[in-house]
């Protein structure tokens, strides 16, 4: 989970200063988040590099803004956070995405109303 948090916070520094893209390192994990990300519309675009990084194009709307600019770690490696569908119903988020890990793997919490599944909330991005 600290790499995981690196990982996001790594991914906020270049969006808050700005840049076009991310250079990040590959991993399976964080790559199955960012085609979340991309599906969610958070990200224009994520390219594999032959170095072993991937290369993330956050989306900016217009005037300079990113379509997010928070990412935050809901689940820890000391505390889990487990939100179950019952609880995702109740819930009621105005803006952004809940990540969360289930058994379909990762979802957004949008996802798993319709499957009506609950998981392990890793952060929420807004």
């Amino acid at each position: 989970m600290k790499l995981f948090s690196n990982f996001t916070s790594k991914l906020i520094s270049s969006v808050h200063s700005h840049k076009s893209y991310a250079v990040l390192p590959k991993n399976l994990f964080y790559f199955k988040f960012l085609k979340l990300l991309f599906r969610e519309g958070f990200v224009s675009r994520v390219i594999l590099q032959n170095s072993g990084r991937v290369k993330v194009y956050p989306k900016y709307c217009g005037k300079g803004f990113c379509a997010f600019h928070k990412i935050k770690i809901l689940s820890t490696p000391g505390k889990v956070f487990y939100l179950s569908y019952n609880e995702l119903t109740k819930m009621g988020l105005g803006t952004g995405i809940i990540v969360l890990s289930t058994c379909k793997g990762l979802l957004s919490h949008h996802s798993c109303l319709k499957l009506k599944i609950g998981g392990t909330a890793l952060c929420h991005v807004c």
